[in-house]
C-alpha cells in the first residue's frame, strides 16, 4: 500500500501540473489559434488599378493597408518610400478606414484618390503624412494647391464622392484579411503588422528577396 503522505504529494503534484497546464493553455492558445486562422487566409494580390511605387523587377512586392491618421503608418510610410525610391521593392498602397478613432482617415483617402486623378497620388500621400496633425479640409486644399493640381477638378472630385466605392471595396478586403490594426502589410504574401525600424525593414525585404530567389 502506498503511504498516505506519498499519495498526498502525488495528488498535489498532479493538481499543480493541471493548474499550470490550464494557465499556459489560456495564456497561449488564443495566440496560436489566431496565428493558425491568419495563416489560412489567402494574402492579397496586386490589382490593375493599384497605386504602385518602386520597381516591379525588384523581386519584392509590398501590399500595404494604411490609414493617413495612424502615426505608425506615417513611420512605415517614410521607410517604404525610401526603399521604393531606391528601387528595392514594389510598393502597393491600399486604404484602411475602419478605425472609428480616426475620423479624418476616409476624407484624407478620398482627397488622395482625387489627387491620383491628376497623377499626383504619391506626392499627395507623402504630404498628408508629413502634415498628419493638421488633417482636415483646409489642409487638403492647401496640398492640392502646393502640387499645382487643377483646383476646380480636385474640388469637384471631392464633392462627388466618386471614390467611396473604392474605399468600401478596400474595407471589404480588409475585413476578409482580418485586418484589425494599421499598418498591416504583406511582403511577397507574408503578413506583417505594425511599423518597424529601418534595420528590421531591410532584413524583412532581404529575406523576402532571398526566398523569392530560391523559388520559395
Amino acid at each position: 500500500m502506498i503511504p498516505w503522505r506519498t499519495r498526498t504529494l502525488a495528488v498535489l503534484l498532479l493538481a499543480s501540473v493541471v493548474t499550470n497546464l490550464v494557465f499556459v493553455t489560456r495564456l497561449y492558445l488564443p495566440g496560436w489559434r489566431q496565428a493558425w486562422r491568419l495563416a489560412r487566409i489567402a494574402p492579397p494580390l496586386p490589382e490593375a488599378d493599384d497605386h504602385r511605387r518602386g520597381d516591379p523587377a525588384s523581386g519584392v512586392t509590398v501590399i500595404e493597408y494604411s490609414d493617413y491618421q495612424c502615426p505608425y503608418c506615417a513611420r512605415l510610410h517614410a521607410e517604404l518610400r525610401e526603399l521604393a525610391d531606391r528601387h528595392q521593392l514594389l510598393w502597393i498602397y491600399r486604404h484602411y478606414t475602419g478605425n472609428a478613432g480616426h475620423p479624418q482617415a476616409e476624407a484624407a483617402a478620398e482627397a488622395a484618390e482625387c489627387a491620383g486623378e491628376q497623377n499626383r497620388f504619391w506626392e499627395y500621400s507623402d504630404t498628408l503624412f508629413s502634415n498628419q496633425p493638421r488633417l482636415g479640409d483646409l489642409l487638403y486644399t492647401e496640398i492640392a494647391a502646393s502640387l499645382d493640381l487643377d483646383a476646380k477638378r480636385f474640388q469637384a472630385c471631392l464633392s462627388s464622392g466618386k471614390y467611396r466605392p473604392t474605399l468600401i471595396r478596400e474595407a471589404s478586403e480588409s475585413e476578409r484579411l482580418a485586418i484589425q490594426a494599421t499598418p498591416t502589410w504583406f511582403v511577397n504574401g507574408r503578413r506583417v503588422t505594425g511599423a518597424v525600424d529601418a534595420a528590421r525593414l531591410d532584413q524583412i525585404v532581404a529575406d523576402a528577396r532571398a526566398a523569392q530567389g530560391k523559388g520559395g
